[in-house]
């Protein structure tokens, strides 16, 4: 028991995970966050790492008055026309977007006209924790009505020997029930995370119709019909059973390709293809345990067990390297394993797959010994089975957190933005632009302007980093003159991490200095 407790708290965690941290990523907008401007403009952009749609945008003016404002997309970008009277001080952006692999998205930023003021209180809303957890039972019922119930009717109709006893057979129907009744659950809980709606909103038509306008809709349009072929090839002749079981099999892997943050990664002639690969894999291996666990308990002959372990490695083989690739996609470098709530829950899974194929290969080594009449190696292999299906279902659980966890590749890709930090006192401005870091070391951008936004004629501009508690020397760079109001700092190969205090030395004349400061956060 003291051995899942670690994955149970990872998994309560990860339902407890604000429904911001999702899978598309903010990863600048104009004006960009935290700005300070001279006058308000008429357009706002916000660009996302991948393609999004745009659900609601509303702008907190600083009295607290919000406004709803019309978005539209282009792509990656979404844009939104400001009101004309926009007052001075600071205003906050709500914003929530369905990103490309179906999942919405939220967030907030603030920027400030003329002159910054306390920022107002967001009036966004999280998602319910309720609609989080059924989600989470949605999605794992629908992974074993596709992996078990699909998987399995097709391994009754091309591997197995004979037709499946009846408690096996009752078993597929009500694991392909399950998936069913998830799939169409499913539809409504989508449309409750999307428009941030509790439980009780699950009766509102809106809700059904805008998830099924997501990509995720699209997976469960595809499941619904995957699983009602494989209820039908339970129920008819052999011959019509085997093509109908094909193709939801097939249907398994397009689902899975339709939506979700794997499919959807670049390139997607690369992970498509890999999901839907990786998706038929674990279906034939997972759908096979338990009608073949009941073959060899009735004590039928070996021909079916011999059977199966000549067709599986392939399966299990197409599984390990499709993962691979998925995983090495995903994740982009090796840190985010440990380091990120997606790679934790691939790590936990990572660990019982190796468990998991540690079995398969000691069953492996039994199948002789059964087909040699060998006593007592059936039961053990019986018991080894069971033990696998306990294992793919923590797998299945895992798989299904993974709808509240976004892809390291999608943090790097706000990780690898430029940082910008404005600095506002009375007397003068300082807007500092920290490139990201290349061969020839960081750039650093910095506009000098005036209380009034006019620019601020200096003869000298100094940047001072320093990093207090940490030990660190001060570093004094100071910065070439580009034109009026612009200059720039180059070639700076110090590694700025973690919470940095800047300070911008302005030099007016022999008499007259002028200083800003703020601190600058590398990690967000």
């Amino acid at each position: 028991m003291h051995r899942i407790a670690p994955i149970v708290a990872i998994l309560a965690a990860l339902l407890n995970t604000s429904a911001a941290h999702a899978h598309a990523s903010l990863i600048r907008s104009d004006p960009a966050d935290w700005a300070v401007i001279a006058r308000a403009p008429p357009w706002l952009t916000l660009t996302f790492n991948e393609p999004v749609s745009p659900i609601a945008l509303r702008l907190v003016r600083p009295n607290g008055n919000v406004v709803e404002l019309e978005g539209a997309a282009q792509g990656a970008v979404v844009s939104a026309a400001l009101p004309a009277d926009l007052a001075r001080g600071t205003h906050l952006l709500s914003w929530r977007v369905i990103s490309a692999d179906g999942h919405p998205v939220g967030g907030a930023m603030t920027f400030s006209i003329g002159e910054p003021n306390s920022a107002p209180a967001s009036s966004g809303a999280k998602t319910d924790l309720a609609v989080r957890g059924a989600i989470w039972l949605s999605r794992l019922m629908l992974y074993i009505g596709l992996f078990v119930g699909i998987g399995g009717a097709f391994y009754t109709r091309w591997v197995a020997s004979a037709p499946p006893s009846r408690p096996v057979r009752m078993t597929l129907i009500g694991a392909l029930e399950c998936g069913l009744l998830a799939a169409l659950l499913s539809v409504g809980l989508q449309g409750l995370d999307v428009l941030e709606l509790p439980l009780s909103g699950l009766g509102r038509p809106a809700a059904w119709g805008l998830a099924l306008a997501t990509t995720y809709g699209w997976t469960l349009g595809i499941a619904i019909v995957a699983l009602a072929l494989a209820l039908a090839a339970l129920s008819t002749t052999k011959s019509m059973g085997r093509w109908l079981a094909a193709v939801a099999l097939a249907g398994i892997g397009l689902a899975l390709a339709a939506s979700g943050h794997a499919s959807t990664a670049g390139p997607e002639f690369l992970t498509r293809p890999t999901v839907f690969l990786h998706g038929v894999a674990v279906a034939f291996w997972v759908g096979a345990l338990l009608p073949l666990a009941a073959a060899l308990r009735s004590g039928s002959d070996h021909r079916e067990l011999m059977q199966f372990s000549r067709i599986i490695p392939l399966p299990v083989l197409t599984l390990i390297v499709s993962g691979f690739v998925l995983a090495i996609i995903q994740l982009r470098q090796l840190d985010a394993l440990w380091t990120t709530a997606y790679g934790l829950v691939l790590s936990c899974k990572l660990a019982v797959v190796g468990v998991l194929l540690a079995l398969a290969v000691a069953n492996r080594r039994l199948t002789p010994r059964i087909a040699a009449g060998e006593p007592k190696s059936s039961q053990r292999l019986v018991r080894s089975i069971w033990a696998e299906l306990a294992l793919v279902a923590l797998i299945l659980g895992l798989v299904a957190s993974w709808r509240f966890t976004p892809p390291p590749r999608s943090l790097l890709a706000v990780a690898m933005q430029p940082v910008r930090v404005h600095i506002h006192t009375e007397t003068a401005m300082a807007d500092l632009r920290f490139g990201v870091p290349g061969i020839e070391g960081r750039q650093i951008a910095i506009s000098i302007l005036d209380g009034q936004f006019r620019p601020l004629p200096a003869r000298e501009v100094t940047l001072v980093l320093s990093k207090p508690g940490a030990g660190i020397e001060p570093l004094r760079l100071p910065a070439t003159k580009l034109e009026e109001a612009a200059w720039r700092v180059s070639g700076v190969r110090a590694p700025l991490s973690g919470l940095w205090h800047a300070s911008v030395e302005i030099l007016i004349s022999d008499f007259e200095k002028i200083s800003v400061e703020d601190d600058v956060n590398f990690s967000r």
